[in-house]
Order: structure tokens, then sequence, then C-alpha cells
């Protein structure tokens, strides 16, 4: 897995520090991070992150390897790479808690920094949120319509590469599932790891029985079989058969196509009958939050459910548009007014009620009941809190969620469920847009 690196970032990030640099302009500044909308039939965003944002702000350093690709560039002046081998970060930063629920125009990232150095963070900074955010929301429509079920991540063979992977596996089980086939996720994030055998092991033997023999008599306390390789309810029988024979307690069986709702009504009838009524139904095989609800909803006795690519790419809505935009320089509000680019002016905080779910955007200077949601992560340059466990991380998300009003869980309805905006906020906003347009 690659480290990360300042390089990991757009060349206009550098070249513009070396013209703030070299005109002089460096003065305090405030930069934001927000989405202006929500991804197609979202209701909210998860966020997480606060391991990465700590991660960001250490790697700020240029090592001699890096200030020679620069070089080689031929496009930086010798005292642009100069600073760069000394360049330290020294702002400031906050950041929503990780498992906070987010919404349209609410800062999850504040960074107050001279300008050249907060304009550096802007690149990696996304690049490491973006996935953990999309993914924890995608994940998190799952866990809502999945009833109580065990879900996990089945997504790695096809994820966008090694690190996506991992960050699949860390953002679905903070959001509540139960584990990952992602075995190097495991060893990282002590996530537990599932999975038993797949379709190729059994088509490697001549018979499904001789297949199923050769795995149970290997794993018999991991006897989780899949049983449609060939005719789902003969895998069934055979799978049983097989159990008897060498005396093991089936713990389950997996169906990865067909019917799912009959064949799991199938196989729950055949083991309960043959006195496997412990035996676990698992499914698998392009699900996503609308599949999952169709079968439960169909009254499918499912006990868990694994999910890949759907959930590991998000594939109905494969990006959230982050923003990371000035709002403030040299204790000056700035927002921009282009069409279609909406931004309120000024460093904000958000505050939220959890009675009712509803949150408040204020400017910095403003008082408002409810709970302020952005809090200092970095002082200085350096880290001010240790950021929570996987574990505890997944703890909080699923009692929070567990508050969360129905309507907001609803996969089907898209809801505009937006902050109410200050008078501070709405005021400065009217007089910097007379300003800026009235000529």
């Amino acid at each position: 897995m690659m480290n990360l690196s300042p390089l990991v970032t757009d060349l206009y990030q550098l070249t513009m520090m070396c013209a703030y640099l070299n005109s002089g302009k460096t003065g305090e500044a405030a930069f934001e991070l927000f989405v202006r909308e929500l991804p197609k039939n979202r209701n909210f965003l998860v966020f997480l992150g606060r391991e990465e944002i700590l991660k960001v702000v250490e790697s700020l350093r240029f090592t001699p390897d890096d200030i020679d690709y620069l070089n080689s560039l031929k496009l930086f002046p010798d005292w642009f790479l100069d600073y760069l081998k000394e360049f330290e970060f020294t702002g400031t930063v906050y950041a929503f808690k990780d498992g906070e629920l987010f919404f349209p125009y609410e800062p999850v990232v504040r960074v107050e920094a001279p300008i050249h150095q907060a304009q550096l963070l802007e690149t990696l900074l996304m690049n490491q949120l973006h996935p953990l955010v999309l993914i924890a929301s995608k994940a998190a429509r799952v866990v809502a319509v999945s009833r109580g079920k065990t879900v996990v991540d089945f997504s790695l063979r096809r994820t966008h590469g090694t690190d996506a992977g991992l960050k699949v596996a860390k953002a679905s089980y903070a959001v509540g599932f139960a584990g990952t086939s992602n075995v190097l996720a495991g060893k990282l994030y002590s996530v537990p790891v599932v999975g038993t055998v797949a379709h190729s092991f059994i088509m490697a033997f001549r018979s499904e029985k001789e297949a199923f023999r050769a795995y149970l008599e290997t794993f018999p306390s991991h006897s989780v079989l899949i049983v449609d390789t060939y005719d789902p309810v003969r895998g069934i029988k055979r799978a049983i058969e097989v159990a008897k024979e060498l005396g093991v307690e089936l713990k389950g069986v997996r169906i990865d196509s067909g019917d799912l709702v009959e064949l799991s009504k199938l196989a729950r009838e055949i083991l309960d009958r043959e006195g496997f009524r412990s035996a676990k139904i698992i499914l698998s095989g392009g699900l996503d939050e609308y599949k999952i609800d169709q079968v439960l909803s169909a009254g499918a006795p499912v006990d868990a459910f694994g999910v890949g690519t759907k959930v590991g790419t998000s594939s109905d809505a494969p990006y959230v548009d982050f923003v990371y935009k000035l709002v403030e320089v040299e204790g000056r509000p700035i927002m921009k007014t282009s069409t279609g680019k909406k931004m309120y002016p000024g460093r904000k905080q958000v505050y939220r009620d959890y009675s009712t779910w509803k949150d408040r955007l204020t400017l910095v200077t403003e008082s408002s009941p409810g709970e302020p949601l952005l809090e200092k992560i970095v002082i200085n340059g350096s880290p001010v809190i240790s950021p929570l466990s996987l574990s505890r991380i997944r703890e909080r998300f699923i009692e929070l969620f567990s508050r969360v009003p129905a309507p907001l869980k609803n996969i089907y309805t898209q809801v505009n469920w937006l902050p109410e905006v200050s008078e501070g906020v709405l005021k400065l906003y009217k007089q910097l847009e007379e300003e800026l347009l009235g000529g």
C-alpha cells in the first residue's frame, strides 16, 4: 500500500502555494469541507475519517526524493523548493465526530491556517475522506433495512484497488456490518473476518458430495457450505447428508443465485425437517439495500447477507460531491457567487438537537441551542485528540442510528433535510452578495 505523501495532490495546489508565497500573501485563512447536495436517493451522509485527517496532517513533509522530483519538472524556483524542504503544517483543524450524520451545506471539516498551508491540504484531505464517507453512507442504508440480520462485506475482489478494499471494510464495519472477507482489514482494524468456500472449490471435485466432505473434514467447526453450484435444493440435501455422515453440526448454507426468497424458504424447511434447526441461511449475489429489503419484505427466513460489488463501489451513487471552499481570509469573509455553486461565507459551526435531528448552521461567533458538531482535533499542527477505536465508533453509530427519524432511513423517498440557517449567516451572505454583484 502507498504511504501518504504530500505529492498526492493536484499540481495547482503547489503552484498556488508558490504564488501565494511569492506575492507575500500568507495571512490566516479558513477553508470548509461540505457538500451542496446529496447523491440520488440519499437522505444523509455519514462522516468518517478523523484518523485519516491526522495522518494527512502528519504526512505533509517533503522528502529529498520529493524535492528532486519537483525540481525535475523545471517549474518551481529554487527558493520555493528550499521552503518545501522545511515545510510543516502549523494550522488548526476542526472535524465532526466519526459516525456522525451530516446534511447539505454543513461543514464537516474546517481548516484554519496560513492560506498557502491550508491550500495544500485540499486534495489529499478530500481523497482520503471521500471513500470512507461514500461507503459508510451506502452501507448505513443497508443496515437501515436489514432488520437486525447479520450483514458482512464481500466486496474486496471488485473494489477499486487495495486501499479502496480496506476502506470499504473499515467504513462498512463502522456503521454496523458484522465483518469482512478482507483478511488484511481484519489484521489492521480488528474487524472479524468471514468466509468459507467458493463455487470453484465445489467444481474442483468430481462430485458435490466429495467437495462437501473434503471441506467439512478440514473445517468441521467452520461448517458453512455454498449449495447452489449445480442445483440448490439438491445441494442443501447433500450438505445435510455429508454432515450426518461425518457427525458434523452444519452451521449454515449459503445461496448465491436463483430465487433467493423461494430458495431460502425451501432451505429452512429442509434443514428444520432434518434436525438442523440451528443452521443459518446466508444469502449473497448482487445484493444491495433494495434487494435486501425486497427479500426480507417477502418473508425470506434469512439469517445473514454477504454484500459485495454494489456496496463496495456504491454502484448507484459512486461519488460524493465534496467541495473545499475558502470562507475567510485575513479576517474577511469570502464566498463565490457562480451559478449553481452556492456557499455560505465566514467560519461556521453546526448545532444539532438530537431530540429532533434538526440542525442549525451558524457563524462561529453565534451561540445556539443544541450540541456543536465541529470539534478541534489539531492545534498548531499537532493532534489534540486520539481517534476512537473502530469498535467504539461502531458502537456509537449503532446507538445514534437507532434514534434517527424514519424518513431519513427511507431508501426509496428523498427528503429535503436541510439545516436551519442562522440570521447571522443569512445577513452576511446577503451583505456579501450585494457587495460582489451590486456593481
